[in-house]
């Protein structure tokens, strides 16, 4: 290299440096010509460990077979790439990260290859993962919302007719919630409610939506049902398990339930149909004298 090569080398590798945001290089080959120092401290190898070696020769395979098939199609593709992925920093951390990559060709040196650029984008999808949190759950139970019960329950029907199985919809209403709420106050109610929010997550299967419909109203979705035993089976639990009291702020309160039930597809085929039927199955319930569950 003569003296202004060697310059223009140094200021480009100077520039690249300070670039917060990670920054590689690879021939058409997918072996590392240059980084900057950031990238550096990503991976957690020195530039002189990542140059003239390919990934698989610095990565578990899992991962530097990712890369190499990123790469693989961005240089028979042509252009520009971007991706998101989860990767682990060099100190263990787990980030999510935006790949930025597009080829080069060098004409003077007649080098091919790409460039990438990694930005971090953990605290915006932790944002974007909050703010879905709060469009779709119950502020007080945490259970959720009546917005994210219908479009769940439409996938779910969505879903059982192409398996050719049934979906059970439980409607529960709180017997007795309101003389406790008007006679103690709303915290207390609140606080009750969220008691039965947690009573209700034991009663069920991970896989199961619960959502709160509104004041002391809740809704169970049950997938994948193959025989009507199993909901009959979950409703009758639910009921007994409100025989219990709830201890709340040193008062000893008592609650039970009643349970209307619909199914896909006896009682309905979408979220409106099932909701209303189950509901109707609900009032029913009442009507016989409550603490029990019937079907529509």
């Amino acid at each position: 290299m003569n003296n202004k090569t060697i310059r223009e080398y140094t200021l480009l590798q100077s520039v690249i440096n300070a670039i917060p945001a990670p920054i590689f290089f690879k021939d058409d080959e997918g072996i590392y010509l240059g980084c900057n120092q950031a990238f550096e401290e990503y991976v957690g190898k020195t530039r002189e460990e990542l140059i003239g070696k390919g990934v698989f020769e610095l990565w578990d395979k899992p991962l530097a077979q990712k890369y190499f098939d990123a790469d693989d199609a961005l240089t028979k593709a042509g252009g520009k790439q971007s991706y998101e992925a989860q990767v682990k920093y060099a100190d263990g951390t787990l980030h999510d990260v935006l790949f930025h990559k597009a080829v080069f060709h060098a004409e003077t040196e007649n080098v091919k290859g790409l460039v990438g650029v990694i930005l971090d984008i953990t605290e915006r999808k932790a944002a974007e993962a909050e703010l879905e949190k709060l469009a779709t759950t119950d502020s007080l139970t945490g259970l959720y919302n009546r917005h994210y019960l219908y479009e769940a329950l439409d996938a779910s029907c969505k879903r059982s007719k192409r398996q050719g199985l049934e979906t059970a919809v439980l409607f529960l209403d709180l017997d007795g919630f309101k003389t406790i709420n008007d006679s103690y106050g709303h915290h207390i109610g609140d606080s009750l409610l969220e008691k039965v929010a947690q009573l209700l997550r034991d009663c069920v299967r991970e896989s199961d939506i619960i959502a709160r419909f509104g004041g002391d109203e809740f809704v169970i979705v049950l997938e994948n049902i193959v025989e009507r035993k199993l909901s009959e089976k979950i409703a009758q639990g639910i009921i007994d398990r409100f025989h219990q009291s709830f201890l709340i702020n040193g008062l000893e309160l008592s609650i039970g339930t009643s349970i209307g039930i619909a199914t896909y597809p006896f009682s309905g085929t979408d979220s409106q149909s099932l909701l209303k039927n189950a509901d109707i199955a609900l009032y029913e319930a009442k009507t016989r004298g409550k603490d029990q569950y019937c079907f529509l």
